[in-house]
């Protein structure tokens, strides 16, 4: 399989809201960096946890890949574009942010390391996060 391959499974995994599905991706002791974390989530089932928070935040949420995703030995990095609207709460970091009703869109670089046995073990994800809060009405 290849890395366009598994990427695009991924978000497929993840358009289609089967967040416990993303599992077969995630390594048991992943790393996972996002700038609307104040600190890394680590572990699969936190990493799981986080997704389908995010899920319930935006039930319609849509990731698109934007372009050929770059493979070296043991890392992939990949574009995508995503949105979506804001009409339950989403985790932050002193709890839960109430729904805006408000929609995002963002364009995302996702950095993957991987593991021997091809499992994500290190995920950082780059975009604009003030942006993202700000389309949401989170920041002035």
């Amino acid at each position: 399989m290849t890395g366009s391959d598994v990427v695009q499974r991924y978000v497929d995994t993840y358009n289609s809201g089967d967040s416990a599905g993303l599992g077969a991706f995630y390594a048991e002791d992943v790393v996972l960096e996002d700038p609307l974390m104040p600190e890394p989530t680590k572990g699969r089932d936190t990493v799981l946890a986080t997704a389908a928070a995010f899920r319930r935040a935006f039930p319609d949420m849509v990731w698109t890949v934007t372009g050929d995703p770059v493979v070296a030995s043991g890392a992939i990095a990949w574009e995508v574009h995503a949105a979506g609207t804001m009409t339950g709460p989403m985790p932050g970091p002193e709890g839960e942010i109430p729904a805006t009703g408000r929609s995002f869109a963002v364009d995302m670089g996702i950095f993957w390391t991987l593991g021997p046995d091809d499992r994500i073990t290190e995920e950082h994800a780059h975009f604009d996060a003030t942006g993202m809060l700000a389309q949401l009405g989170l920041t002035p």
